[in-house]
C-alpha cells in the first residue's frame, strides 16, 4: 500500500540509534514539510495568476480595438495554466519514499523534468506571445492613417504594407526569431527570478542532509 507523505514524515532519514537523531529527524522532517508546501503553495499561486490574466486580456485588448488578439492571449494562457496544473498532480504520485530524505530526493527530480518539459513549451509560447503582442501594435497603428500619412511624408523612400512600414516587419521579424532562440534562457532567468530562493533552499536542505547520513 502507497505511503502517506505524513508517514514518510514520521519514519525520519537517519537510521542512527543514536539520542540525537530523533531530535535531527524531527527537525529535518519539519524543515522539509515547510519547504514543500511553500512551494505547492507559489505553484498554485502561479497557475491563479496566468487565470486571471487570461480573463483581464481580452477585456483589455476589446478596448484596443483589438478582440481577437485578446482571445488568441487568453486562450494560450489558459492552456498554459491547465499544463501547469496537470503537471502538479504528478506530486500526488511522490509519496513512495521511504521517509522524508528520498521524497525530497523524488521531488527535486519531479521538478527539474516538470521545469524541462516547461522549456520545450515554452520556446514555442514566448515568441507567439510576442507576435500577439506585435499584432496588436499592428492593428493599432493601422488605425493612426493620419501617423502613417506624416511618416511617409517624411521619409518618402519607405515602402509600406497597409500602413506598416516594411521596415518595422523585418525588424519584428528578426526580433521573434530572436525570441525563439533565446526563449530557454529567458525562461530560466524568469524561474530563477521568481523561485530561485526556494530552489537553493530545497538543494540547500538535500545537501546537509545527504551529509548528515554520510555521517
Amino acid at each position: 500500500m502507497e505511503k502517506s507523505i505524513e508517514t514518510i514524515w514520521k519514519e525520519g532519514f537517519l537510521e542512527s540509534e543514536a539520542l540525537v537523531a530523533p531530535k535531527i529527524n524531527d527537525l529535518y522532517n519539519q524543515k522539509s514539510k515547510q519547504l514543500i508546501a511553500k512551494m505547492k503553495r507559489m505553484f498554485k499561486v502561479n497557475i491563479t495568476a496566468i487565470v486571471i490574466l487570461s480573463i483581464i486580456f481580452p477585456i483589455l485588448h476589446y478596448f484596443l480595438d483589438a478582440t481577437w488578439q485578446g482571445v488568441a492571449a487568453s486562450v494560450m494562457l489558459l492552456t498554459l495554466a491547465w499544463y501547469s496544473k496537470r503537471q502538479m498532480k504528478g506530486i500526488k504520485t511522490l509519496n513512495q519514499g521511504v521517509n522524508s530524505y528520498e521524497y525530497l530526493k523524488t521531488f527535486d527530480q519531479w521538478l527539474k523534468n516538470a521545469l524541462s518539459r516547461n522549456e520545450k513549451i515554452i520556446r514555442f509560447s514566448y515568441p507567439l506571445s510576442l507576435l500577439i503582442a506585435m499584432s496588436t501594435l499592428w492593428s493599432a497603428w493601422n488605425s493612426q492613417e493620419e501617423l502613417t500619412a506624416k511618416i511617409a511624408q517624411k521619409f518618402p523612400g519607405l515602402i509600406f504594407i497597409g500602413n506598416v512600414p516594411l521596415a518595422l516587419l523585418v525588424v519584428a521579424g528578426i526580433v521573434t526569431l530572436l525570441m525563439f532562440y533565446f526563449s530557454g534562457n529567458i525562461y530560466r532567468w524568469d524561474i530563477r527570478l521568481v523561485y530561485g530562493r526556494v530552489f537553493d533552499k530545497l538543494e540547500e536542505t538535500i545537501a546537509e542532509m545527504e551529509k548528515l547520513r554520510r555521517e
